[in-house]
């Protein structure tokens, strides 16, 4: 079950939130009315992870992880990198049941923005 680790002022107007699990990632930005204007959701965070995100301003991307530990000797900051397809019959089903006990608004954004982003990118 996501349970949120941290909120905080992350900009002017702007509250970061992160929730967490074994499986995802949230982080979301809402501004002061609840609002949310942003969101990354990280999944399968222990193995081949990925993220889809979505922000107001650029609308969505979908990214594989690269966490830069490729050498013992080296460590470097994860990155994104360019993904194939989004698995959603894996990461729905999980989500809805993940997120059970977070906030419903959130929840139910994520899942009206997950459906919108396979609509747009996903379909064939």
């Amino acid at each position: 079950m996501l349970t949120e680790l941290h909120s905080k002022q992350d900009e002017k107007d702007v509250i970061k939130r992160w929730f967490q699990d074994d499986y995802f990632d949230l982080f979301t930005w809402q501004d002061y009315n609840g609002t949310i204007t942003g969101f990354q959701l990280c999944y399968e965070r222990l193995g081949d992870e990925r993220v889809l995100s979505w922000d107001w301003q650029r609308g969505f991307g979908h990214h594989r992880v690269d966490d830069g530990e490729a050498s013992p000797h080296k460590n470097m900051s994860p990155i994104f990198v360019r993904n194939g397809g989004f698995s959603y019959q894996e990461v729905m089903p999980k989500f809805v049941k993940s997120s059970d006990k977070i906030s419903q608004a959130i929840s139910l954004f994520i899942l009206e923005k997950i459906n919108e982003y396979v609509q747009v990118h996903q379909k064939g």
